[in-house]
């Protein structure tokens, strides 16, 4: 049943600027329009009231503003995840207006069971994501540095030369001196570039490993503090998950069904998620697999790749599905992992294990 006397507002933010739709208490629309800055946001606030249902699309500026709204004007505010919004409306017009509109009519027809909301993080949490934000960008910085000069040696014949020999500021420098002319100038004034990173990495590592001391998951092969971080800044404390299942469908592991009739079938990942965390978890399971203590997850891989010929590739995305799954119970329940051996499946259940198979 529908609310009475209450306003459904829909925002739409741009990077500059945002559209406001409010459907009033008489059914009315209106359609307000102001700049994302500072003074233009407090404008937004004063055209709310504390009764108001709002929408807005996640994105970059969606849960900031979000959280303002909660604490200037009290409103009920529900972030929706944009890369299901397009299932639900599919016409050719696309506005900022009419997204707004659109916004606003979702809330106001849907209950919060029937939209794609995503959960607001945490303070805590949004901080952790700036920082693991941070050193993925300081990650992919330090990339293109290190290839810049791979590529000058290059320029002078220096093919012996190999990334491995510019891992290191030490090993680095010591390399350019066979360089000659502006080539070594420019190598150089790159390696500057390249001590920034390697210090701005040291310190966002160091926070990191003092931060995620707390934070459980000790104890499992392949997970170290950056996995572990990242874990908890995009998961939480998993209270807003119900099941390993949900937790695992976040990053975009569970696989797409298609159930017709008596047709069950396992089509690739969705990839519908947190992309940096799902790639994470998979170097986690390949640290994992060739370590001596992997336990009950290295003997399921194992199993499904020699045994029953899996593809390895396919079957490191599904073991990261079940790391995802562990970590989750793991925080949850708040006790340390015991490393256990994996019963092999005999008779029926191996049949079972085949049908868990997840396509990459």
């Amino acid at each position: 049943m529908k609310e009475e006397k209450r306003r459904y507002v829909g925002i739409d933010l741009g990077k500059r600027e945002y559209t406001m739709a409010i459907i009033g208490r008489n059914g009315k629309m209106s359609i307000h329009k102001g700049t994302t800055t500072e003074k233009g946001r407090a404008a937004l606030y004063r055209l709310l009231e504390k009764d108001d249902k709002v929408a807005l699309e996640a994105g970059k500026l969606a849960f900031g503003i979000a959280r303002e709204i909660l604490q200037r004007v009290g409103s009920e505010v529900r972030v929706l995840n944009s890369a299901k919004l397009p299932v639900i409306w599919s016409e050719p017009t696309k506005t900022d207006k009419e997204d707004a509109m659109k916004l606003a009519h979702l809330v106001e027809e849907r209950r919060d069971e029937k939209l794609p909301i995503v959960p607001l993080p945490s303070e805590r949490e949004m901080e952790r994501r700036e920082v693991i934000s941070g050193y993925q960008r300081g990650v992919r910085g330090r990339t293109r540095v290190v290839n810049t000069p791979h590529s000058l040696f290059w320029k002078q014949g220096q093919t012996q030369i190999v990334r491995k020999d510019l891992a290191t500021v030490a090993k680095a420098r010591e390399a350019v001196k066979i360089l000659t002319g502006l080539i070594r100038e420019d190598a150089e004034w790159q390696l500057q570039h390249l001590e920034l990173h390697e210090k701005r990495l040291g310190e966002l590592r160091d926070r990191i490993k003092a931060e995620a001391k707390g934070d459980g998951n000790k104890g499992i092969a392949g997970v170290g503090a950056i996995v572990a971080y990242a874990f908890v800044a995009h998961v939480g404390d998993g209270s807003r998950f119900g099941s390993g299942a949900q937790v695992s469908n976040f990053p975009g592991f569970a696989p797409k069904l298609d159930y017709s009739g008596s047709i069950r079938r396992h089509g690739p990942i969705s990839k519908r998620g947190n992309g940096y965390l799902r790639g994470l978890l998979v170097q986690a399971v390949l640290a994992m697999v060739r370590s001596s203590k992997g336990g009950a997850l290295k003997d399921r891989y194992i199993y499904l790749t020699r045994e029953r010929g899996n593809n390895k590739g396919k079957t490191m995305v599904t073991i990261g599905r079940r790391m995802a799954e562990l970590m989750y119970s793991i925080m949850r329940s708040k006790t340390d992992y015991e490393v256990r051996a994996w019963k092999k499946p005999v008779g029926k259940t191996a049949g079972l294990v085949e049908q868990a198979r997840i396509s990459a």
